[in-house]
């Protein structure tokens, strides 16, 4: 479903960041694909001035980056160029402590004239549509630092609008009713639509018609795959190899973002790990919200943990780790990383 927003954020940073693009970012929400649009927009900003291998920073937090790295990135200067822009991934915002924040806050005031600093949350490592997490002083704080952008779902007028847009630059008329049937089957996502979309021009001008056939959206445009993405953490809990696998080209084949499932992995792994750690002195309660599992899926891993050596859980989160890190420094995330991943660790 949609869900409606007060104040269109996404605007206002596109105001900004063709008027001044430098400066503190914080990007959250459910929509990847403009997350993504956006920060490839701020990176413009350094590839157009040519030196971008120098003015490029990447820390991530799930691997090895540090505060202190973040502080030094910040006090840099560009190298033979205007500008330089630091990408903050996988920083456990809410998971820290009071010395740290107030590091991250001064860190964030400290970005000088020619800087842009992007804080960057995937939709599963930051979830503020809770109130008591929005409400967290941490975040009110960031919020008067910086620019504070939530990329949601958008609403079905403005999907309407976008992907008219789309088939009209390719010169393809398709009704709006039928664009309306693609946004519910794509579950509202402008990653999936952008790419249905693309298939059904290539197929308009395969067949040379400039109109896209009543009959033809079904055929081309599937259900979006969660159903599927939950199939496919059950093979991975149970070391399925040739189930995972095959589900995976399932996956592909839907165009689910390869983000999406290296988030699934990277979900299971971890409640692996914390259910094998915990070795039965927690409750089934305390390990629900402790793994976010509900009670009923609990007892399908503690089997599962059979499969599991603690090594083979620490190598494969070890494995994630970089798969995830070479995904970042990718504009277009591909599934072979995803795939190439899932065959090591099963």
């Amino acid at each position: 479903m949609a869900y409606p927003v007060k104040r269109d954020e996404v605007k206002e940073l596109r105001d900004r960041i063709k008027l001044h693009p430098t400066g503190a970012y914080f990007f959250w929400g459910e929509e990847e694909y403009l997350k993504r649009y956006y920060l490839d927009e701020l990176r413009k900003v350094i590839k157009d001035e040519g030196m971008e291998e120098f003015n490029r920073t990447v820390l991530d937090f799930q691997r090895d980056a540090t505060l202190k790295d973040l502080e030094d990135a910040v006090d840099a200067l560009p190298v033979m160029a205007e500008h330089r822009i630091v990408e903050v991934w996988g920083l456990d915002v809410l998971g820290l402590k009071k010395e740290s924040e107030k590091r991250l806050l001064d860190a964030v005031k400290a970005v000088a004239s020619d800087t842009i600093l992007v804080l960057y949350f995937r939709d599963s490592e930051l979830d503020l549509t809770l109130k008591r997490n929005m409400s967290r002083k941490i975040i009110s704080d960031l919020k008067e630092s910086l620019v504070f952008t939530e990329f949601p779902r958008q609403s079905e007028m403005k999907l309407t609008s976008w992907t008219d847009r789309i088939f009209k630059t390719a010169e393809i008329h398709i009704s709006d009713f039928n664009i309306v049937k693609m946004i519910k089957l794509c579950d509202f996502s402008m990653t999936k639509l952008k790419s249905e979309s693309e298939k059904l021009i290539a197929y308009c001008k395969q067949n040379s018609i400039d109109t896209v056939p009543n009959e033809i959206i079904e055929v081309f445009v599937k259900p979006t795959g969660e159903n599927v993405i939950y199939e496919f953490s059950d093979a991975l809990i149970r070391r399925s190899k040739k189930e995972a696998m095959a589900i995976l080209e399932n996956l592909k084949s839907q165009n689910i973002d390869s983000v999406i499932v290296l988030a699934t992995i990277s979900k299971t792994l971890n409640a692996l790990a914390l259910i094998k750690s915990a070795r039965g002195k927690l409750s089934s309660k305390e390990l629900s919200e402790l793994t976010e599992l509900s009670e009923k899926q609990l007892p399908f891993y503690q089997r599962a943990l059979t499969n599991w050596s603690s090594a083979d859980i620490k190598n494969a989160i070890h494995l994630t780790f970089i798969c995830d890190r070479d995904l970042k420094s990718s504009s277009t995330p591909t599934f072979i990383l995803v795939e190439r991943l899932v065959a090591v660790i099963l």
